[in-house]
């Protein structure tokens, strides 16, 4: 039992079953096997890259595994996010009403979410949010931060590094998946390198030109923890009906 919002006691939420690896396909196909839960993902990206849509579309393969989604809304207003979600024809709607999708929202300075992030200069109500609405939804659970950046624009860079390492230590639980956004090239480099050590896996997307000199969108796997993968960059597009695509048979034509 844990305490209610009015103060009384509810059941704590079950886990859907026990926890397993985390499955999503822009990286199933070019990882040698996928990363269980407990684990903590970065993805750095070059502006309008795709970095949104790609959390989006790890927030829809979890809900669609029957997995919980708790996703924290720094850049954008929570109407966006669910309206970025319903362009690829899906309505988190019903997984709201069910708990299963729970939205924090940490870019607007008022509103009527349930969970609203008032002083984002502040890493102890950042932290109370995440584990409050951890608390709320039942496991396996993937929780997004769309995006850190926007965090670390009101944080020394000391402290930064000190959230990122504190949130992850206290959030991988075994049945939880972290997975942070941030803009490539917006922090120092050595900051850049502190805060990546924090991470299990780290992705960057970035714009790269083909064979045929056509500017393309490329993903990589710039790290794996005590993993094997492919290091090279793979081409990947963006589909309305499927998210996003990586051409995983790029190097073998």
């Amino acid at each position: 039992m844990m305490p209610s919002a009015d103060g009384g006691m509810r059941e704590a939420p079950q886990s859907a079953s026990p926890a397993r690896y985390v499955h999503f396909a822009p990286v199933d196909a070019i990882l040698a096997e996928p990363l269980p839960f407990g684990t903590a993902w970065q993805v750095e990206g070059d502006s309008g890259i795709g970095k949104t849509i790609l959390a989006s579309h790890f927030a829809i393969q979890g809900l669609r595994r029957g997995e919980s989604v708790l996703f924290v809304a720094c850049d954008d207003a929570p109407q966006r996010v669910r309206a970025s979600l319903q362009r690829f024809g899906f309505s988190v709607g019903s997984y709201e009403r069910q708990g299963s999708f729970v939205l924090v929202d940490a870019f607007s300075e008022g509103g009527d979410e349930p969970y609203l992030l008032y002083d984002r200069s502040d890493p102890e109500e950042l932290a109370y949010l995440l584990a409050e609405g951890l608390s709320q939804v039942a496991r396996p659970t993937r929780v997004i931060i769309d995006s850190m950046t926007s965090v670390a624009a009101y944080l020394a860079p000391r402290d930064l590094i000190h959230l990122v390492y504190e949130k992850n230590r206290i959030l991988k639980e075994p049945d939880v998946v972290l997975l942070d956004l941030y803009l490539a090239d917006a922090m120092d480099p050595r900051e850049t390198n502190s805060v990546s050590n924090a991470y299990d896996l780290s992705l960057r997307l970035f714009y790269a030109e083909d064979r045929g000199g056509i500017p393309r969108r490329n993903l990589q796997i710039r790290k794996v923890r005590g993993g094997k993968f492919d290091p090279r960059p793979f081409p990947f597009s963006i589909h309305r009906e499927h998210g996003v695509l990586v051409d995983s048979d790029y190097y073998h034509r």
